[in-house]
């Protein structure tokens, strides 16, 4: 029991005394209050899996106590302890949270057995929620490749899954990076814990921070309530940070810290926090040029590439395309489809700037464009020549004329393409508010990986 943190509050001195002697004896780590007050500075500075209140105190009383305690450290179980007088009062507190309450005199060893029962409640209702996340996730991800090249990296990574040391994901837009991260995870001894991914580039700073790391009440505006960051969320799984070339520099320093140490405060917070996660990163920049031009921390970088998983791209693995095809033609509501014979010899031809993540949108069109059970070659309306940057697509028969929708997708995938997905870069290019494209990339599920 001595991994179970303690905090026991009570007015009357001797008994405290006693109690806090006999749970520490038992191997509890104790922390002890005479008042609510002092108890609850103690909540704000100290991370606890029990609280042992008595619901007379003066000033405030344990059922306010336990209210305050709640809205800092919502995981906290509380246990009361009543009189024969307050059984009521102590009943309508377990109706606003509290796990339990035992009636004074009390025999200790029914206490300590109490204090267990809560801490294992409070460790089973954080792994149900782990399990939820990981319920969703699981098989979520299919990796498809026999190449050489492809192979190689597959198994680097199921060699290096195991470990706990930093991996840093390496591609082009498209590539399947994310795929990646979570064969990392789902093929590693973490499989049965959360893996949390993280978008660096989605959010302000001050958000991102926050939504890295957690925040406690009244940090900011808005912050009505304290919130568990995704780090914490990841306990003992696998942390992914996306689009980690563009981090702000500042989220940096306290991100090489947490590499290092583990410990991290939430937003607002004085508090050190400490978990145990395995980060996996990915950028599609060359973050040694990042670096060079001092847009990413030289120490970071090194922190985060211990090792390098270095995905190649569609068009260096082209052998892959029949079974890639297949593969997404399935996934469609029409997997009787195939492609015609000079379909599959243009995208053979094509480069294929979008990777995986381009060949499963023309796939989509082609089906959408086919009047019958073949895909023809123009059905896949495929740019007859690369052409200078920011040209536009090729001019459509008018049978073959696509929505507006799907000119607007193809449109701003390509210039986040170009842009390597800074989204503010792109943004200029389109002529819209970067607010307008995030919600424009969430429309259309658009996804650099």
């Amino acid at each position: 029991m001595g991994n179970i943190k303690l905090l026991v509050v009570d007015d009357e001195q001797d008994l405290l005394e006693l109690l806090v002697r006999r749970l520490r004896r038992k191997g509890f780590d104790v922390d002890s209050a005479e008042t609510a007050e002092d108890a609850l500075e103690l909540v704000k500075k100290n991370d606890y899996d029990v609280g042992v209140y008595d619901i007379r105190l003066p000033k405030m009383d344990g059922i306010e106590l336990l209210k305050e305690t709640k809205k800092v450290q919502p995981e906290t179980e509380v246990l009361i302890l009543t009189g024969h007088g307050t059984i009521d009062t102590a009943i309508e507190a377990m109706k606003i949270g509290a796990f339990d309450y035992i009636t004074k005199p009390y025999n200790l060893s029914e206490l300590e057995l109490t204090i267990g029962k809560a801490a294992e409640n409070k460790v089973l209702k954080e792994k149900n929620d782990s399990m939820r996340k990981i319920i969703a996730q699981h098989n979520e991800f299919t990796i498809i490749g026999n190449s050489a090249n492809f192979q190689e990296v597959l198994e680097m990574t199921r060699r290096i899954a195991d470990s706990d040391v930093p991996v840093l994901i390496e591609g082009e837009s498209g590539t399947g990076k994310e795929l990646f991260a979570k064969a990392l995870h789902y093929w590693s001894l973490r499989a049965d814990e959360p893996f949390v991914p993280v978008n660096s580039g989605a959010l302000p700073e001050q958000l991102l921070e926050s939504e890295l790391f957690g925040h406690a009440r009244g940090a900011f505006t808005g912050a009505s309530q304290e919130k568990k960051g995704l780090v914490e969320a990841a306990k003992g799984g696998t942390l992914f940070l996306d689009e980690i070339g563009e981090m702000p520099l500042a989220l940096q320093v306290k991100l090489l810290r947490f590499l290092e140490t583990g410990e991290f405060r939430r937003v607002g917070d004085v508090r050190e926090r400490h978990v145990t996660v395995r980060v996996v990163a990915a950028t599609n920049r060359d973050m040694e040029k990042e670096v060079a031009e001092g847009r990413f921390r030289e120490d970071l970088y090194y922190r985060l590439n211990v090792v390098k998983l270095r995905i190649p791209p569609l068009r260096d693995r082209k052998e892959d395309l029949p079974a890639l095809i297949d593969y997404f033609i399935c996934r469609t509501k029409s997997p009787s489809k195939r492609l015609s014979p000079e379909a599959v010899a243009a995208l053979e031809q094509y480069d294929f700037p979008g990777n995986v993540r381009e060949l499963g949108h023309l796939i989509e069109r082609g089906i959408l464009l086919s009047k019958g059970e073949t895909i023809e070659a123009e059905d896949l309306l495929l740019p007859q020549s690369k052409g200078p940057a920011g040209s536009p697509p090729p001019i459509a028969e008018p049978s073959k004329l696509c929505s507006l929708e799907e000119l607007e997708r193809a449109h701003i995938e390509n210039a986040l393409r170009q842009m390597n997905w800074n989204k503010t870069k792109a943004a200029e290019a389109l002529g819209i508010s970067v607010r307008n494209l995030y919600r424009k990339i969430e429309q259309y599920g658009l996804k650099e990986s």
